[in-house]
């Protein structure tokens, strides 16, 4: 704080000043206001901040000026805004026929009780626990505090469903900063009047009633699942940041709506009663599933054409997710296999609500587009040992163990193009299992093309991947080591299609009618024809572990399989599958997304065990 507390300091000083120091130096430290400074390595400028009158300062410097640069800058903004009002006074004072003069104002920094040298660079000036001295006040200096820069709550708000506050944290951690959750005591809120000043006689002109809200404790934990006694009241948020020992300032945010009523029992927490239990040793559940992109949700054809049935409510982002968390830490997975994953989702829910549950995400963006491949796996069942991605595209165009097909396509511009210019990709990740490290799992996650006129666009994408997947379980696999695969995805085709023979029979001949679409598609290069087929090989022994359900897919103009759980048979084998939801469950809200389903596809989930040899 300001020189209004120093007479209290100089008359601590004197009393007992040469008994305490010490404790003299804490009275004085506790009684200063704050000076941030926030540097970080790849940034050549450095932020101080600091209270100064009624205003926050903010200074952007090089670290390699001199603190004299730096101060002669806190110098200038002091006069200007600290003799601002003496000068007022001044002119006052002088019109009045006295005097007045102000004072000027200079600034300095100590560390260790010495004055900081004015040639010093910034970078090493500004030290935790220097004092910068600014005419009479006084300012601590904490370099790189923990802060909370903002925290958004989410606008739809149910009980029995998760809530995660999107946090944005700077020099601190999630893990070590500190949280509660609040609910409204609707029946301990009471009014007070209040009156506003009116004349000089003290005559009251307007009587309010003023709000007093109070605050009951609901959670001490990040997330909060909201209870029905919550229901019609706001909830309050805060946190105090938190890393290595420092502490920085708290921050709150409310609710901005009160805690509504759910849905009802959702389809998925009837799943959930196979999934109460994780998978038993020797063991590791699955689940893949296409979560529907907020970015695909909410557009004018998803409105009215896609899913004209699911009230618009149901498709924010807001939401969905509060049913999505739910769902995904319900099934208690060892790998979670996600397509369509928005980035801000990934990293503002998915990433710490599934940390909480022992797991670990990778991310694979699609390009300039918004949304990707996600994958989780438990760290207590595998361990990272690398991540490989590709651009399928871009593989097939560049990589030797393509070449074959990249001649082939050459004959057919349109629809070499039309692959070659997806931003599809193909996620790979390469696991080992923490019960018995000879074992790997190379588990790779895709979305193919969507179009239902182009399965030989899929099928020359599905057969790149398979020779990238060829290439990593060969290039890790040792005589003490095999490597089991694992494909998980969206692949856009039926269990009737030319792409899924290629997978289960291992090869697919150059005459089949997936080459040759009747109706094929049309694109700005023309019609995507093939000028021939071409036979199709690989050496995985794969089955679909979930088998073949009567449809992963259902909306309001399709219902089929379109996503697969693929287990390579020669070393993996399937123990359990969580049953799909009832038809009766799933067409009660006419089709999917609704207020029970939060996408459009439904979670296919296996638990897989290991082959003995």
């Amino acid at each position: 704080q300001n020189l209004k507390f120093l007479p209290n300091l100089m008359f601590l000083r004197q009393i007992c000043g040469r008994f305490c120091p010490v404790r003299l130096t804490v009275c004085r430290r506790l009684a200063m206001e704050r000076c941030v400074v926030r540097t970080v390595p790849d940034d050549d400028k450095m932020t101080i901040s600091y209270q100064l009158g009624k205003g926050q300062r903010n200074l952007y410097r090089n670290k390699t000026e001199t603190l004299g640069g730096a101060l002669s800058r806190i110098v200038f903004n002091a006069n200007k805004h600290l003799n601002k009002g003496k000068r007022k006074k001044k002119a006052k004072l002088e019109g009045a026929g006295a005097e007045s003069e102000s004072n000027p104002i200079t600034a300095q920094l100590v560390f260790n009780q010495e004055k900081v040298e004015e040639d010093v660079p910034n970078s090493e000036a500004w030290q935790e626990g220097a004092i910068l001295e600014i005419g009479e006040y006084r300012f601590l200096v904490t370099v790189n505090p923990p802060m909370v820069k903002s925290i958004v709550l989410p606008t739809s708000i149910m009980a029995g469903f998760p809530i995660f506050p999107r946090l944005d944290l700077d020099f601190a951690s999630r893990q070590d900063s500190s949280y509660l959750w609040h609910r409204e005591d609707q029946t301990a809120t009471t009014t007070q009047p209040t009156t506003a000043s009116g004349d000089s006689e003290g005559k009251s002109v307007k009587n309010d009633q003023q709000k007093t809200v109070n605050w009951v404790e609901a959670s001490q934990d990040l997330i909060y699942t909201p209870v029905n006694s919550d229901i019609g009241s706001r909830l309050k948020f805060t946190c105090v940041p938190r890393q290595d020992g420092k502490e920085g300032v708290a921050m709150e945010m409310m609710t901005s709506c009160q805690v509504e009523a759910g849905p009802g029992l959702c389809p998925f927490e009837n799943r959930h009663l196979y999934t109460q239990k994780r998978a038993q040793e020797g063991c590791f559940r699955v689940v893949s599933y296409n979560i529907l992109a907020d970015v695909y949700a909410k557009t004018e054809l998803s409105l009215t054409v896609l899913y004209p049935y699911c009230p618009p409510y149901a498709l924010e982002l807001d939401y969905r997710r509060q049913l999505l968390l739910k769902e995904l830490v319900g099934y208690n997975a060892d790998l979670l296999v996600l397509q369509e994953t928005g980035k801000s989702l990934f990293n503002d829910a998915l990433v710490p609500a599934l940390d909480l549950s022992g797991m670990d995400g990778v991310f694979t963006g699609k390009g300039q587009q918004s949304e990707g491949e996600a994958m989780f796996y438990c760290r207590d069942k595998f361990r990272l040992l690398r991540q490989d991605d590709i651009v399928v595209g871009e593989y097939l165009s560049s990589d030797p163990s393509c070449a074959d097909l990249h001649t082939w396509l050459s004959h057919s511009p349109a629809v070499l193009n039309k692959v070659t210019s997806r931003s599809t990709v193909l996620q790979v990740v390469l696991l080992e299992s923490v019960e018995d490290p000879s074992r790997r799992l190379c588990v790779a996650n895709t979305h193919l093309y969507w179009h239902p006129r182009a399965p030989h666009v899929r099928l020359v994408q599905m057969a790149t991947c398979l020779r990238f997947l060829e290439n990593v379980v060969n290039s890790n696999s040792t005589q003490d080591s095999s490597v089991s695969l694992v494909l998980c995805g969206d692949l856009n085709s039926h269990p009737t299609s030319g792409l899924y023979e290629l997978m289960v029979q291992r090869a697919i001949p150059a005459s089949h009618q997936d080459w040759f679409p009747k109706e094929p598609q049309t694109t700005d290069d023309g019609k995507l024809v093939l000028q021939e087929g071409i036979d199709l090989t690989h050496p995985f022994s794969l089955s679909s572990a979930c088998g073949v359900p009567d449809y992963t897919n259902y909306v309001g103009g399709f219902q089929g399989t379109l996503d697969y759980i693929m287990i390579d048979t020669c070393q993996l084998a399937v123990n359990q599958v969580v049953p799909m939801p009832t038809h009766e469950e799933v067409t009660a809200n006419t089709a999917l997304p609704s207020i029970v389903f939060p996408s459009d596809h439904i979670a296919i989930i296996a638990d897989v065990e290991w082959q003995t040899t």
